[in-house]
């Protein structure tokens, strides 16, 4: 027997409730099984049940035996002392919280239908990453698509809280935030981190005082992001080190570390340098509408934005000195929706959540519905089943459901894998 099958049986009264009795054969009426508690302490809060003529509202505690109670050291904690009723597969022994004095205990052996078990032993034993897979086919669509829609929900919730971390150290400052989290945009996996430090290292507002100066921006990202201190020197970074030397001492500026950035195993198109000039780009192109860009434009609009071309110079350059044969220096596709997804979206729901905007809320995931679906090694596990892969909607909302249920086995926490167990 598995404690979570226990608290779901628990949770929805997948147990015989009618005639119910303690161990100690008083009478068992569950008016309310609690709010299940996912912290420290008993499993459900705030239960409400009789036993005999008396009215009982406090804890319930689950266990497979009567005697893990004392596995887990619970006699030792205050927090049990509100339990009101134990509630365990098998009853071994009794439970004393005092002189005299014993834990009510409830045993559910017997009393759950076995095939649901049976059912559930199957789907959590299951030799797929996708445990699911198989059972799949006894599910309607409309099951799938609800557990999107909560996933998806609770991925952007997820990316909210984050960006509430950089509000409060930017003093609630949503130009700052759309800047920082563009920025770790731009950086996408592999340089994510060192592009979040460089839009730390250089404020917006100091950003925002030179926008009319593509020399200058180019400058000062390129300055903090402290490759002009050990690129091979050519006239153009001799001409933007000479710019952020004046700048760095205005302002007081203090770069980032080369080391900071990676280069390993990354394709030319994707080299810190190129993804630095076409961050320049953008914010000398965008110039004061980055918020607005971020928050109001349309899909068309978005791709045409964000589809930069840095200067020439980096038509025949993946990195300082270093000539290569011309090339797109341009933001691809795949960038381009990254961003949409990754750092438009979530920006805009999480605005939309802060200003109680339903209209701009329905948008960031409209945005997601007009992009395509995903490619990658979790998305690839949901590839070859019945769940859908029109658009990013779906592939974000599996990644979210591959995290936070299908990866630890919480099976129960889904619908899906509620329903393939009930039924």
């Amino acid at each position: 027997m598995k404690e979570n099958f226990l608290h779901y049986v628990w949770q929805y009264r997948h147990y015989d409730f009618l005639h119910l009795k303690t161990t100690d054969g008083r009478l068992l009426n569950v008016v309310f099984p609690g709010y299940h508690n996912y912290d420290a302490g008993p499993d459900f809060l705030q239960a409400v049940i009789r036993i005999d003529e008396v009215r009982w509202i406090g804890n319930i505690e689950i266990h497979c035996k009567s005697s893990d109670w004392f596995r887990h050291k619970h006699q030792n904690d205050d927090k049990y002392k509100s339990v009101i009723l134990h509630v365990v597969y098998e009853y071994d022994t009794d439970i004393s919280i005092g002189e005299g004095e014993f834990v009510p205990t409830l045993e559910l052996k017997g009393k759950i239908p076995l095939e649901m078990f049976t059912r559930y032993e199957k789907l959590v034993n299951a030799p797929d990453m996708l445990l699911c897979r198989n059972s799949l086919q006894t599910v309607d669509s409309v099951v799938l698509q609800n557990q999107l829609s909560v996933s998806l929900t609770e991925r952007m919730q997820h990316r909210q809280e984050g960006f509430q971390s950089i509000l409060n150290a930017c003093q609630q400052n949503w130009n700052e935030l759309v800047y920082r989290v563009m920025a770790t945009g731009f950086g996408c996996k592999k340089n994510g981190t060192a592009f979040e430090l460089l839009s730390q290292s250089l404020p917006y507002r100091i950003v925002r005082a030179h926008l009319s100066s593509r020399l200058q921006i180019y400058a000062l990202v390129f300055g903090q992001s402290g490759l002009l201190e050990v690129c091979e020197k050519d006239d153009y970074s001799e001409r933007l080190r000479y710019e952020y030397d004046y700048l760095r001492y205005k302002y007081r500026l203090s770069p980032i570390g080369a080391h900071q950035w990676n280069w390993l195993r990354l394709r030319p198109q994707n080299f810190p340098a190129l993804r630095l000039a076409q961050f320049s780009q953008m914010l000398y192109e965008t110039g004061n509408t980055l918020t607005d860009q971020v928050l109001k434009s349309e899909m068309k609009t978005l791709q045409q934005w964000l589809s930069i071309v840095p200067d020439e110079y980096w038509e025949t350059h993946y990195q300082f000195g270093k000539t290569s044969p011309r090339h797109v220096a341009g933001m691809g596709a795949s960038i381009v929706n990254s961003l949409i997804i990754n750092v438009v979206a979530p920006i805009r729901f999480a605005f939309a959540r802060f200003s109680g905007d339903d209209e701009l809320q329905e948008n960031a995931v409209f945005l997601l519905e007009q992009v395509d679906y995903e490619n990658n090694v979790t998305t690839r596990i949901f590839s070859e089943s019945l769940f859908p892969q029109r658009s990013a909607y779906d592939s974000q909302a599996q990644l979210e459901l591959f995290a936070s249920r299908c990866s630890k086995k919480r099976c129960l926490d889904c619908s899906i894998g509620e329903k393939i167990v009930r039924e």
